[in-house]
């Protein structure tokens, strides 16, 4: 079958992020057999144009629409994609009559809400590989994919029938032979726009972090890579493409313990020369383990401490305490990295005491960065939602599309004031949510200019943290205009 393959995101700020779900897809429906295309959006002065001509020239068969974020999950300052995954499907039903599958990691989290939104045929909830493979060869031989685990049908008919999905089952070995299909993408472009490429070395988290989505999209536990595998990828990335920085996307790199320990001995043993950065947890992150990474040519890792107070570290379903977050963060500026906390301001139970502990905390650490959400984004099936709507505090239907964020009423109106106060006395402080992070120019301009790697890391530069307090010079102290299109609770 022609099959293509369309990624809907636009998003450039603060870098616009290679598709590697969907390059996972591509490869799975190509090695089945499947004759594969790309439609990606993220680039060109008019990309639904683009498409429509695209698809006039390939004629596919099967359109699959990935679907990476439903909004920013910022507050106030929130930015939705709906009506841009609007536009994409009102286009592909101009110019095909092919059916059109959705999925991605956005999708996954709301399926029933966007197949009735987007007027999906099929849908794909979860990881793909085998699922869409088997929905295609189901197409292919005129069958119904209704059935298949992890697919979901339109039924266009019954728009507002509660879609069904039979359960996905998780691959442990999801990585298999495949590796993602880079050369239907402009890779070049995503390294010279965004400053890197990215790998996965894993999938799944056995952290219960109470507002999180990704036990919901991978998984509660571990399915990792062989180190071995992983390293050959890297290898063939840096011949392919050259010498360019790496992410890893996994939700966490340091965990399970020994994972990270045996990928950085490996690249260390090929002799493999590499600047990498990582999602990271303060858990079990020692001393020795820091200086590893750093060895390997890890540059920098993004803590997800979510706060430095005891308290409010437990209401958020942390497993560690303050203090394993102040070992973390100095094994990691011992060893040389770059260091970034980020953090969730106004969760359930937060107190000013407790907001006050965590901004101190912070600014005793002296961190390359800080990036500070404010409010909980709230996703449906999390126990954060599932606890509100046990109080009474949330309807069942409302974490949905609409973006709905939790702000704890008691430091509602203490937080934007004190937070930009912050912001401004200490320079390296990110508030996505009441400053924008970054001008699109000034993105671009600094990636022209060969800066590779995530861009708080300019701010351990005292130009670049002089620059960043003058967004904060005139602190704004409400949150804004209401927004009818989000809620916060």
């Amino acid at each position: 079958m022609r099959v293509l393959l369309v990624s809907a995101n636009r998003e450039r700020i603060p870098d616009p992020i290679f598709p590697l779900g969907l390059a996972y897809i591509a490869a799975a429906a190509r090695q089945a057999g499947h004759e594969v295309a790309v439609a990606d959006l993220c680039f060109g002065r008019n990309p639904l144009a683009d498409l429509r001509r695209q698809v006039n020239a390939f004629q596919p068969d099967v359109v699959g629409l990935s679907i990476r974020n439903i909004d920013n999950a910022a507050y106030p300052l929130t930015v939705e994609y709906l009506d841009q995954h609007r536009e994409v499907v009102e286009s592909l039903r101009a110019v095909t009559p092919a059916p059109i599958v959705l999925g991605g990691s956005g999708f996954a989290i709301l399926p029933g809400p966007y197949m009735r939104v987007l007027d999906g045929d099929w849908g794909v909830a979860g990881e793909g590989e085998q699922a869409f493979v088997e929905l295609l060869a189901a197409l292919d031989r005129g069958g119904n994919p209704a059935g298949i685990p992890g697919v979901i049908s339109g039924r266009r008919t019954m728009v507002d029938a509660p879609v069904s999905v039979t359960p996905l089952w998780r691959r442990l070995d999801w990585a298999a032979g495949l590796r993602p299909a880079r050369d239907l993408f402009d890779y070049p472009r995503y390294i010279r726009r965004g400053g890197m490429g990215n790998v996965q070395t894993k999938r799944g988290c056995v952290f219960k972090c109470n507002y999180c989505t990704y036990p919901l999209l991978e998984g509660n536990r571990f399915r990792a890579r062989n180190a071995g595998d992983v390293v050959d990828e890297l290898e063939a990335l840096m011949a392919d493409y050259g010498p360019h920085d790496v992410f890893f996307v996994d939700s966490i790199l340091n965990f399970p313990v020994g994972h990270v320990d045996a990928l950085c001995e490996e690249i260390l043993r090929r002799g493999l020369r590499l600047r990498w950065s990582c999602y990271a947890t303060p858990v079990k992150l020692g001393r020795e383990q820091a200086i590893l990474m750093a060895r390997a040519g890890c540059d920098g890792m993004e803590l997800g401490s979510d706060a430095v107070e005891d308290g409010q570290l437990e209401r958020l379903g942390k497993s560690f305490d303050a203090e394993t977050v102040r070992r973390a963060n100095t094994h990691g500026m011992e060893a040389g990295l770059r260091v970034c906390h980020t953090v969730i301001f106004g969760g359930p139970g937060e107190t000013e005491a407790s907001v006050r502990a965590t901004c101190r905390a912070l600014r005793a650490m002296h961190p390359t960065a800080v990036v500070a959400m404010t409010g909980v984004r709230l996703y449906p099936g999390t126990p954060l939602t599932r606890q509100l709507v046990a109080e009474g505090k949330i309807q069942p239907d409302e974490a949905g599309l609409l973006p709905t964020f939790y702000v704890e009423p008691e430091v509602r109106d203490f937080l934007p004031g004190y937070l930009q106060h912050q912001a401004l006395e200490a320079g390296n402080w990110v508030l996505p949510g009441l400053s924008p992070p970054l001008l699109p120019t000034s993105q671009r301009l600094l990636r022209a200019l060969g800066i590779s790697g995530p861009l708080w890391r300019l701010l351990r530069f005292s130009a670049m943290r002089a620059a960043s307090r003058t967004k904060f010079l005139r602190p704004n102290t409400s949150w804004g205009i209401p927004n009818p299109r989000r809620k916060v609770l």
